[in-house]
């Protein structure tokens, strides 16, 4: 504790005025100098961090990843044999993950990861053959299908931070990790439906390569994909091959 004697007090007080307002607008100036800056030097460490994620991370940034659900109608000729019923009978449904990585604002490039199920519903006909010559009611091939494909994005037009318009060339693969082949035949008086299931389908090609194109707008898109293997595996190579395209739309879930 400091003890100001009472000359100290006197000193101060016997100072001329000039020099008593000069010490006080001294004292207001240093007391109030410290505060300011430690609140501007916190407020511009947090923008530097935020601007950096924003410039790195968005929809027309360097990175942007998001989850997308897409649905496609399976369509092109069918070999004879392997006639199928089109619509929404055989069809494609896929969910999935996407990461873009920008190139420049013209070019970027994709990576996806996800689950597709595939069936085809096969023509009841005299000339059908596949997988056999027995008709019944209904009668559906099944797969279900882990896939990867990388893309590559040609960018369009003005779109600040979104996806904007865009164009992508498609190649990836999958694999099978079920198949299955369902029947429904004709029930007896009384009974509802017959129905029969078999799995793990040997005949069908377990590895599976194509291509494809996707045109979108934002977080709509038109997608189609063709199948460049075979449906079936090599010991199988002489039956008739299925529709290798699937047509359809896509929703950025985002």
């Amino acid at each position: 504790m400091i003890n100001l004697s009472t000359t100290t007090y006197a000193h101060i007080f016997d100072m001329p005025p000039r020099w008593g307002w000069r010490l006080a607008l001294a004292t207001l100036l240093l007391a109030g100098a410290t505060r300011p800056a430690r609140a501007q030097q916190v407020l511009v460490q947090a923008n530097v961090a935020d601007d950096t994620i924003k410039t790195v991370f968005g929809a027309n940034r360097r990175y942007f990843g998001h989850f997308y659900a897409g649905y496609g109608l399976v369509a092109g000729p069918a070999g004879r044999g392997a006639a199928l019923r089109y619509g929404l009978g055989s069809s494609e449904g896929r969910l999935g993950g996407r990461l873009k990585f920008r190139l420049s604002q013209a070019l970027a490039v994709n990576l996806d990861l996800g689950y597709a199920y595939l069936r085809y519903e096969l023509a009841q006909n005299a000339q059908k053959t596949v997988p056999n010559a027995a008709l019944h009611r209904h009668e559906k091939l099944g797969q279900h299908q882990i896939f990867s494909e990388a893309s590559l994005r040609f960018n369009a037009g003005r779109r600040g931070n979104s996806v904007g318009r865009y164009l992508d060339l498609l190649a990836g693969g999958g694999w099978l990790a079920g198949t299955n082949h369902v029947t429904q035949g004709e029930p007896a008086p009384g009974i509802g439906a017959v129905e029969t299931t078999e799995s793990g389908l040997p005949y069908l090609r377990r590895w599976t390569g194509g291509v494809g194109a996707r045109l979108g707008i934002d977080r709509y898109a038109l997608v189609g994909r063709y199948r460049l293997s075979s449906a079936f595996g090599d010991d199988y190579a002489g039956w008739p091959e299925l529709p290798r395209w699937v047509v359809g739309i896509e929703l950025g879930l985002f």
